[in-house]
C-alpha cells in the first residue's frame, strides 16, 4: 500500500476497497454493513461525459435546444466558407500582381540573323487585348522618332487602352550591327523581315489583336510584313508613299532643286534610274553624295524594287490611311493613291498635320519648323483618335 500510495495511487486504492473493487484484504466490509456503511457516507459526485443531446440541459429539466460549441480546429462549415473566400482573394491578388509586372514599359529583345532587336512594349495597367508595332520611317530614326513622336503616339495609345512595341532598327540605336559595315549590305527585305518577326513574337504573348501602324517608309514596310505574317489584324499608313520610292524622290527633288539647279536635279535622275536597273552608280557629285553614297545603293536598289500601291493591293486585313493635309514631304494625293489601289481601304487626312506627325499654322517649311525641332510638341490629337477609333472598331 505504501508503494501504491507513493505513486499517487492511494485514493485509487482506498476507494476500492470501500466500493469492494480490486483485491479484499482483511477489515473489508462485505453485504449489509457495506451498503449501510455507503449510505452513511455523502455522495460523491461524479462527471459523466457531455453529448450534444444533453450539453446545456439540466437534469430533470425538458431538453433545451443545444449550445454545443464546436471544436475550433475542427472544419465547420463556416470554416470552410472562410478558407474558400481567402483562397479566392489570395488568387486574385497574384493575378493582379501578375498584372502590375506585366503591365508599363519594359524592354524586348529579338535575336535576328544580323545580330539582336531592341524593343520597348508598353502597356496599359489594366492590360490589353490590342497591340500596335510602331514602324519607323527612313533614315536613322530611332524608336522614340526624331522628335518624340512615336514616344508620344505610344503615350496617348496607352491611354485608350492600347499596347504599343516601338523598336530601333537594325543598325539603329540598341540594335546596332557588331561591325558597322554590315549595314553596307541591309535591304529593305531585312526590315520587313524584322517587322513580321516582331508580329510573330507578339501572337505569343496575351494579346488578342495585332496592328501594324508604319510611318512613311515604314508604312511600305507595313504594308509587306502584314502578307508574310498571318497573325496582322490590321495595317495603318501614316504619311505612308502612295507611289514608287523613284517617283517620290524626283518630286521631293524638283521641289528643292528647280528651277535654280536643273543640272544637278538631272544628274539625280540618271542615277536614280541606274540603281532602279539594279547598277552600282561609282562617281556622284558631291551635292548629292549624301544621298547615293556607296552603303546605303544596295538598300537603295532594294528599296527601288517595289510600289505601295501594289504591295497595299495585297494586303487581306483592314487597312486605315492616313495623311497631314500640309505634309510637304508625303503630299496628300499619296493617301488618295493609296486609297485608289486598295479600294476596301478607309482614309483620313488630317487638318494642319504634318510629315511629323505634329500639327503647324501653315504648309510652308518656315511655318513648320516646330514641328520639326521641338521635341516637347505633342502629336496631333485627330491622329489619335483616327488610330484609336479604327483599332477599337476592328
Amino acid at each position: 500500500r505504501d508503494l501504491v500510495r507513493s505513486r499517487g495511487l492511494g485514493d485509487v486504492y482506498k476507494r476500492q476497497s470501500e466500493e469492494g473493487g480490486g483485491n479484499e484484504g482483511p477489515g473489508t466490509k462485505k453485504g449489509p454493513e457495506r451498503r449501510e456503511a455507503r449510505s452513511r457516507r455523502r455522495p460523491r459526485s461524479r462527471r459523466r461525459p457531455r453529448s450534444k443531446q444533453d450539453s446545456g440541459t439540466k437534469r430533470g429539466a425538458a431538453p433545451t435546444k443545444s449550445t454545443f460549441t464546436p471544436d475550433r480546429t475542427a472544419p465547420t462549415n463556416e470554416n470552410r466558407l472562410n478558407n474558400n473566400t481567402m483562397k479566392r482573394l489570395l488568387a486574385a491578388l497574384l493575378m493582379l500582381a501578375a498584372a502590375n509586372a506585366a503591365a508599363g514599359e519594359k524592354s524586348v529583345s529579338l535575336e535576328r540573323d544580323f545580330g539582336t532587336l531592341y524593343g520597348t512594349l508598353l502597356t496599359p495597367g489594366e492590360g490589353a487585348e490590342t497591340v500596335a508595332v510602331l514602324i519607323a520611317g527612313s533614315g536613322p530614326t530611332p524608336r522614340n522618332g526624331n522628335t518624340n513622336n512615336y514616344l508620344y503616339l505610344a503615350q496617348e495609345l496607352e491611354k485608350a487602352g492600347i499596347a504599343t512595341l516601338r523598336y530601333d532598327k537594325r543598325g539603329i540605336g540598341s540594335s546596332k550591327f557588331d561591325d558597322p559595315d554590315k549595314m553596307a549590305d541591309a535591304t529593305l527585305d531585312d526590315f520587313i523581315g524584322d517587322a513580321a518577326a516582331w508580329a510573330e513574337y507578339l501572337s505569343r504573348q496575351d494579346f488578342r489583336r495585332i496592328v501594324l501602324i508604319g510611318h512613311s517608309e515604314g508604312a511600305l514596310i507595313a504594308f509587306c510584313a502584314a502578307q508574310q505574317c498571318p497573325e496582322v489584324d490590321a495595317v495603318i499608313s501614316v504619311a505612308g508613299a502612295g507611289y514608287p520610292l523613284d517617283e517620290i524622290l524626283q518630286l521631293q527633288l524638283a521641289a528643292q532643286l528647280a528651277p535654280t539647279h536643273m543640272e544637278l536635279l538631272m544628274q539625280a535622275r540618271a542615277i536614280t534610274a541606274a540603281l532602279k536597273r539594279g547598277e552600282r552608280v561609282e562617281s556622284c557629285p558631291p551635292e548629292l553624295a549624301p544621298l547615293f553614297a556607296p552603303s546605303i545603293q544596295t538598300f537603295w536598289i532594294s528599296s527601288l524594287s517595289y510600289d505601295p500601291r501594289e504591295e497595299i493591293r495585297k494586303v487581306r486585313v483592314p487597312v486605315l490611311i492616313v495623311n497631314g493635309d500640309i505634309d510637304f514631304q508625303v503630299t496628300p494625293d499619296n493617301a488618295d493613291a493609296l486609297a485608289k489601289a486598295q479600294p476596301r481601304s478607309r482614309k483620313t487626312i488630317i487638318e494642319g498635320m504634318t510629315h511629323t506627325l505634329k500639327k503647324a499654322s501653315g504648309p510652308t517649311r518656315t511655318e513648320q519648323i516646330a514641328a520639326y525641332t521641338d521635341d516637347t510638341l505633342p502629336v496631333a490629337p485627330e491622329l489619335v483618335a483616327a488610330v484609336t477609333g479604327f483599332i477599337k472598331g476592328l
